[in-house]
């Protein structure tokens, strides 16, 4: 029986060696939550009329006589990505048997709209914040009589937008927009969107004065305007040790807590991973394989790498998908081959590079301080003792046995 005893007990410290040598592995961690938000196509229509040397908002007129020209200016204003613009005019009266307005009546067209069937297309893309006029009056005919007093008429305008991204019209064929089918927008209340855009330098630093992982800026993404459907979206991020001596680095990614919705666009979304021109991973966003942990290679001190990485937005993603958003983190942990003391609250100094943004971190860190190779002592301590209790008792309860 004692032979078995020394085999459990074996068996007990091997569990706990191992589980010691998993917490105390890595001597930093650092997550960076990467957001993707799905852009808008946003259009809205107002009409103005012409007062003087200025303008107000158009009001209908009560009556119109015979030969009389109505300023109305319909203006249409893009109130998110860049779009295409197309606009149909179609007229109404009371009385269908009278003549009623055609687009011979329209007045003040310019010619950046060209006419092709029913539509009128604008040839330029509209930007964010920009409008066009679609025209400028309506010129009641002159040879209306009598006949046409007290007949209500109407001019209704009719506008679709699409996005310039990843889209091209033909505007020599008849249907420059080809089969597109335009779908109702789903837009934020108020009508406007907000676009990431930028030039922030991407960069997770094994810091030497702070002595733990940095990332600047806390989203990779930041660059990344809103995603279109076909956007392809790239970017690189520099990884630096400007430690003093080599450690090795790891990456990963973590998709726990996320909604089925926000799994699914994941699952959608094709990325691409590469470290210095090799290429790491290719495949779905949530794909398991992304979850384990590999290496980027042993860094000297001083030395840097580059990972690029890029993103292809589905390009069946239709209007069901705008504003959604989803996440992802990516994980990076690093392991020194010589140990090192150091102070997890050490303050970085402001001269470097990023330091305002490190500076930051390392109060984040403060308040949820990661799990290091030094911070993991007490709680491997406890195992330890819980595992020295686990082996008491195997041998009271075998030495029991023994005495019955």
């Amino acid at each position: 029986m004692r032979k078995s005893v020394k085999i459990i007990t074996g068996f007990l410290l091997t569990a706990i060696l191992s589980a010691a040598a998993v917490f105390a592995s890595f001597s930093d961690r650092l997550d960076v939550v990467n957001h993707i938000s799905v852009g808008d196509v946003s259009i809205s229509i107002s009409e103005y009329a012409r007062k003087g040397k200025g303008e107000v908002k158009y009001t209908q007129p009560s009556e119109v006589v015979p030969g009389q020209t109505i300023s109305k200016i319909p203006r249409i204003k893009n109130n998110a990505l860049p779009c295409w613009i197309r606009a149909r005019i179609t007229y109404a009266g009371e009385n269908g048997k009278l003549e009623r307005l055609k687009d011979e009546n329209i007045g003040g067209i310019s010619g950046e709209w060209v006419k092709r069937g029913e539509y009128y297309y604008y040839t330029k893309v509209l930007k964010k914040q920009e409008s066009t006029d679609l025209f400028q009056n309506i010129s009641i005919p002159d040879t209306w009589t009598e006949e046409h007093a007290k007949q209500k008429i109407a001019v209704d305008i009719q506008t679709d937008a699409i996005q310039a991204a990843n889209f091209k019209p033909d505007f020599s064929a008849m249907s420059p927009w080809g089969n597109q089918v335009i779908q109702k927008c789903v837009h934020e209340q108020d009508g406007t969107l907000t676009c990431k855009k930028g030039n922030t330098k991407l960069s997770v630093e094994f810091n030497g004065k702070a002595h733990q992982l940095i990332a600047v800026p806390d989203d990779f993404f930041t660059n990344l305007e809103s995603a279109m459907p076909g956007d392809i979206l790239k970017d690189a991020v520099q990884i630096a040790n400007t430690t003093d001596q080599e450690a090795e680095l790891f990456f990963q990614t973590n998709t726990d807590g996320r909604s089925e919705e926000q799994m699914n666009m994941l699952k959608k979304v094709r990325f691409e991973i590469s470290q210095n021109k090799k290429i790491l991973y290719k495949g779905a966003l949530d794909a398991a394989e992304l979850a384990k942990a590999r290496s980027l290679g042993k860094f000297k001190s001083g030395q840097k790498g580059r990972l690029e990485f890029q993103l292809e937005i589905p390009r069946e993603w239709d209007n069901a998908y705008a504003l959604k958003k989803t996440d992802i983190t990516w994980i990076f942990a690093v392991k020194e081959n010589e140990k090192k003391e150091f102070s997890s609250y050490e303050s970085v100094g402001s001269e470097s590079a990023g330091g305002a943004a490190q500076e930051k971190d390392i109060k984040t860190r403060r308040k949820n301080p990661v799990r290091t190779g030094d911070d993991s002592e007490p709680l491997v301590l406890l195992i330890l003792l819980l595992g020295s209790g686990a082996i008491t008792l195997c041998i009271r309860c075998f030495k029991g046995g023994n005495e019955s």
